[in-house]
């Protein structure tokens, strides 16, 4: 039996009644450049393999009794719940939230950024992806202040992890993509321009209403940390991915 647990980084210890999670590359059965726990279905893996890596981390867990939600990411900043009854179409979707306790909410990871949402008092749980055209669009803000709204979450009970992600120096991008992103989590160096993924959602967070003291980020660059991260801008589009998974229990 290939034991998994101390190949996830837990957060959010504090908030009682969920268990929420930032998994590493290791603990799985992929292998090559998937090596070794792949929890991507679209990244080029062998499905069967993907398949068990999620049953194994899920036993390791104890969340196998619990129903899988994953989204297809896109990139973008669309918002799902997911209801106890089957749920609308995950295509094309970056966060997801639910008060069901029988739903395992999770998003995939690469280089960018995962967020994981939890408010004890009204059993709320959100799962987030944010690379940096999710943070240009403000999905963070945009998802916590549907929480608030519409009363799923309150922002004095609110917590917010953030995941392991790539560094700000090594987040390199165009200065066209530059111009376009929050500007106080843009930094330029020898005319090079770079982002602070971290940052600028740490900030979003704050600016939605999230208390600073309920904030906290796993600071880890995924793509210089070979050994326990995967990383497409590291190893390309063909390796595994990582996931940011949060469940009531």
């Amino acid at each position: 039996m290939i034991s998994i647990p101390t190949t996830v980084i837990p957060v959010l210890e504090p908030v009682s009644g969920i268990r929420a999670f930032f998994t590493t590359r290791q603990g799985g059965i992929s292998t090559g450049s998937f090596a070794s726990l792949n929890l991507s279905p679209s990244s080029g893996d062998n499905p069967e393999n993907v398949q068990r890596n999620w049953d194994l981390l899920l036993q390791s867990q104890g969340l196998e009794d619990k129903t899988l939600a994953l989204p297809r990411l896109c990139h973008g900043y669309g918002i799902q719940e997911i209801f106890a009854a089957p749920e609308a179409s995950l295509e094309n979707i970056d966060s997801i939230y639910t008060r069901d306790g029988g739903r395992i909410l999770a998003v995939t990871l690469g280089d960018c950024l995962g967020v994981l949402i939890a408010d004890p008092e009204t059993h709320c749980i959100a799962a987030v992806h944010a690379g940096w055209r999710g943070s240009r669009d403000n999905i963070l803000g945009r998802t916590l202040e549907k929480l608030f709204h519409s009363g799923h979450c309150l922002p004095k009970s609110t917590f917010v992890a953030l995941s392991p992600c790539l560094s700000t120096w090594m987040l390199e991008i165009s200065e066209d993509i530059a111009q376009t992103l929050p500007q106080p989590h843009v930094q330029r160096k020898e005319n090079r321009f770079y982002f602070d993924l971290q940052g600028c959602n740490r900030s979003q967070a704050g600016a939605a209403g999230v208390s600073v003291n309920h904030i906290t980020a796993v600071e880890a660059c995924t793509r210089t940390d070979a050994e326990r991260f995967f990383s497409y801008r590291r190893d390309g589009a063909a390796s595994g991915r990582m996931a940011a998974v949060i469940a009531l229990v």
